[in-house]
């Protein structure tokens, strides 16, 4: 049997629809907040200091244990709101703090294993030193020198690249070193600023060192760094090196500190001398000594092997001589007088 069509108008849809002029208003309300005002505004105020917001907020999770539920949640939820957005302050505050303020520089003020020292080495014109006898006597003399780099937060710190450097004089006012002025160029501040230099001993901790003089023609430097303590004196003697003697160098090449190596004088080029002691990038600024502990050259550079990957000890270093060139050098705080009073006391054969 056919199924008989059932058609439903619109007006009968709308009469089966409860009327909303006459439909009652529901007859709950809201409940109001089991916290009041005042605390949450107290708690408000406690924001900007996370760690009293934390120990309130311990506190009275501790105090709402025996509350009813919905007590226990509005509070959980006006808590974890407030310590959400404090954690969040103090984090950007101690970003910006570390970004903006600057730090100490967490560096020596000296150089506490020169000032402690007494047995500073004597010198011989006749008595020949062994290999032995340099590593004792001389590694102590030798430091780490890096360029000062300033840090986007003001800090001054050892730059990536570094050299040695050799003492000159120990006094009772600091301590004088000869370096490679390349050694020393690159970073540091600004043009504006006095130059200076990141040095350290053996024990590792840096220490800032004032460039008081340069000389960019003999590839030279000179750093002073102030004594705090301690008398001992030291005076190093410098000569001009011979044609094929023996010489020992100190350095620190490819990171490999205090390194001792040995040659000879393969050639005297103009200022400079031809070493056949094996040095690599960490050597410069480097002393070349004598067989008697003379200082006759500063390393200064080697032989590119990406030019000639055949060469072989090829290295070259300033005649130490070349600091009584006083023409030759730009100065820098008292660095005149510094060099000047070393020039007095020392000894040329």
């Amino acid at each position: 049997m056919p199924a008989e069509k059932v058609v439903v108008s619109a007006d009968e849809i709308e009469r089966t629809l409860p009327d909303s002029k006459t439909t009652p208003a529901p007859a709950f309300k809201p409940l109001p907040s089991p916290i009041p005002v005042w605390a949450r505004a107290l708690m408000w105020l406690l924001v900007p200091v996370l760690p009293l917001l934390c120990v309130v907020a311990l506190i009275l999770e501790l105090a709402s244990r025996g509350q009813e539920p919905r007590v226990r949640h509005a509070l959980t939820s006006v808590l974890t709101l407030l310590l959400s957005i404090s954690g969040l302050l103090t984090t950007v505050a101690a970003v910006l703090a570390v970004s903006l303020a600057p730090l100490p520089v967490v560096t020596n003020s000296g150089l506490p294993s020169l000032d402690e020292r007494t047995d500073y080495p004597a010198f011989s014109s006749t008595a020949a030193l062994s290999s032995t006898d340099v590593s004792s006597r001389f590694k102590p003399l030798v430091i780490v020198v890096s360029p000062m780099v300033r840090l986007w937060n003001h800090r001054n710190v050892a730059g990536s690249s570094f050299g040695a450097g050799v003492l000159l004089e120990a006094s009772r006012d600091g301590y004088l070193f000869a370096t490679a002025n390349h050694v020393v160029a690159m970073g540091g501040p600004s043009a504006s600023e006095t130059p200076a230099a990141m040095v350290a001993t053996a024990e590792g901790i840096w220490s800032t060192a004032q460039v008081i003089a340069t000389a960019s023609s003999l590839d030279l430097a000179l750093l002073w760094v102030p004594r705090h303590s301690g008398t001992g004196h030291f005076v190093q003697p410098i000569a001009e090196p011979a044609d094929g003697e023996d010489v020992f160098v100190i350095g620190h090449p490819e990171g490999l500190n205090y390194t001792l190596s040995t040659g000879i004088v393969s050639g005297l080029r103009d200022k400079d001398i031809q070493i056949s002691a094996a040095i690599s990038p960490g050597n410069s600024g480097g002393p070349v000594y004598d067989a008697h502990g003379w200082l006759v050259g500063i390393v200064s550079s080697t032989f590119d092997r990406g030019r000639d990957p055949n060469a072989e000890n090829l290295g070259f270093a300033a005649r130490a001589l070349l600091v009584r060139d006083t023409g030759a050098w730009t100065f820098y705080r008292d660095g005149r007088q510094r060099l000047s009073d070393y020039l007095q006391q020392i000894q040329t054969p």
